[in-house]
């Protein structure tokens, strides 16, 4: 039998500005998904890719204010999503950029199979073009005349561009939805994007190369350019072999996409419609996680001046401390707000005071008491199968993406241990060692899986942890803050 594959993918973030918090928990989300599935089926099973979208108005407009050239605009900003990405411990298997030649090869070729099919069409369009979004916006989309997210009025463009048939996929998209509805978590957005579905239009795909001249050339047409968001799209599929390597790509594909609640039309709707367009299957998982709000609850916003930055938090708190924070702190698919007092508050209960104490009072006992621990065969039975209970609800959280259900759980598991060692009382001179053996070899089962199950969360922690507890050694995991 084939060996279960995964490949996941964050969206590609524009490089027009510094990371952000939204790309640090949707990249450290990705990367714990990703770790714990590599624990499950295999490093050479799992695929996981991230990257930088490289084109387009804003990012040309913005390199000129800089005084650089483009080319250098976007070397910079997406070497600092990579010293992000080492910052926080992301371990992806690709870092995928959309101004890589490659890319663009492969860009085109799906273009062509979309035209092939008779899915790409010419003609004149006038309409409200947002810069900010890069799209055009229909009028009942705006908010008081502006652009819902900027916040800015749009201009009127009227361009000969190319468009592309997501109307001929409707339905074919509207089947899939019904017959998987499973397919988008949470699964109560799931009427939204029918309705983003029903109510879609055609859509232009490209821009005339004189209005915008960093791009890529559409095939037999160097007038015109492939919109933005068509060519970031194709990387999806591109990075696993699409136009190349199509075994590659079929062992891989289809994928489980991360992505914000703003991107849920590019990828529910419009990305499905170009793949049915080339012939591949629909996204195997559509995962919407939340957004990060200000602590004030209110949406981030440089304007409101309540923007958090994920290289700010790492100064104050810690690489690991942080990610702990987005990924157990920060509900998985829900809107959630980001207070440093939380921040501290749930590390010192949860990590310092309850895994890391139960931690160094089990390795401090071993060795006072001159016991044996890390003996599987030697874990009481009733011990081990409340133990294994618990960690079957942490994978099954874990293999539906809820990693900060995962948390609470492996916080429970790790409580547990704390309240029986409370209660059983190793410490005291009464205790014969045959008994105190098997309490301290009882929990060192016990943290073995706590640790084992942190570790997509706390890689570095985890792991330092497991080693101590092989080695006896007393080890301050978690200082308080």
């Amino acid at each position: 039998m084939e060996k279960e594959k995964l490949y996941i993918t964050t969206t590609l973030p524009y490089v027009n500005a510094e990371p952000h918090i939204g790309h640090a928990l949707e990249f450290v989300q990705a990367d714990a998904i990703s770790r714990y599935f590599r624990k499950k089926l295999g490093e050479e099973n799992v695929f996981f890719n991230v990257g930088t979208d490289e084109h387009g108005q804003k990012i040309l407009d913005k390199s000129k204010k800089e005084g650089i050239t483009v080319q250098e605009f976007v070397d910079k900003y997406a070497q600092r999503f990579k010293d992000f990405c080492e910052l926080f411990f992301v371990k992806y298997d690709h870092f995928y950029r959309t101004s890589d030649p490659k890319h663009h090869k492969a860009a085109r070729e799906f273009w062509r199979r979309c035209e092939e099919n008779g899915d790409i069409y010419k003609k004149k369009y006038r309409g409200l073009y947002c810069v900010g979004c890069e799209r055009f916006l229909l009028e009942k989309e705006l908010v008081d005349g502006k652009c819902p997210d900027h916040g800015i009025e749009p201009e009127i463009k009227e361009e000969e561009n190319y468009f592309f048939r997501l109307t001929k996929y409707r339905d074919t998209l509207l089947k899939w939805l019904e017959e998987k509805p499973d397919v988008l978590k949470p699964r109560r957005k799931l009427d939204e994007l029918k309705t983003i579905i029903r109510e879609a239009e055609d859509i232009s795909i490209s821009r005339l190369k004189e209005n915008l001249p960093w791009g890529i050339e559409v095939p037999n047409d160097p007038d015109q350019v492939l919109y933005v968001w068509f060519d970031a799209l194709t990387n999806y599929v591109n990075v696993i072999g699409f136009g190349e390597d199509e075994e590659k790509l079929n062992s891989w594909w289809p994928g489980i996409q991360l992505f914000g609640p703003d991107n849920v039309r590019f990828q529910g709707s419009i990305w499905q419609g170009m793949l049915a367009s080339v012939g591949l299957p629909q996204s195997k998982r559509l995962l919407e996680h939340g957004m990060i709000l200000g602590p004030d609850g209110r949406k981030m916003s440089k304007t409101l001046g309540n923007v958090i930055s994920p290289f700010d938090q790492e100064a104050k708190f810690g690489a690991e401390v942080v990610r702990f924070y987005l990924l157990t702190g920060i509900a998985t698919f829900a809107d959630s707000a980001y207070k440093e007092e939380e921040l501290k508050n749930m590390y010192n209960s949860r990590l310092a005071n309850n895994f890391g104490n139960l931690l160094n009072r089990t390795i401090h006992l071993a060795n006072s008491k001159k016991v044996e621990i890390n003996n599987v065969k030697a874990v009481e039975k009733s011990f081990k199968e409340k133990v294994d209970r618990l960690e079957q609800d942490i994978k099954k959280f874990y293999d539906e993406y809820e990693i900060a259900l995962a948390g609470e759980k492996i916080d429970e598991l790790a409580d547990w241990g704390n309240k029986y060692i409370t209660e059983k009382e190793p410490w005291e001179e009464s205790k014969k060692k045959e008994e105190v053996e098997t309490i301290l070899n009882n929990l060192s089962y016990l943290l073995h899986v706590v640790s084992e199950f942190y570790e997509p969360i706390i890689p570095l922690s985890a792991i330092k942890a497991r080693k101590a507890l092989e080695k006896r050694e007393k080890i301050i995991l978690f200082e308080k803050i």
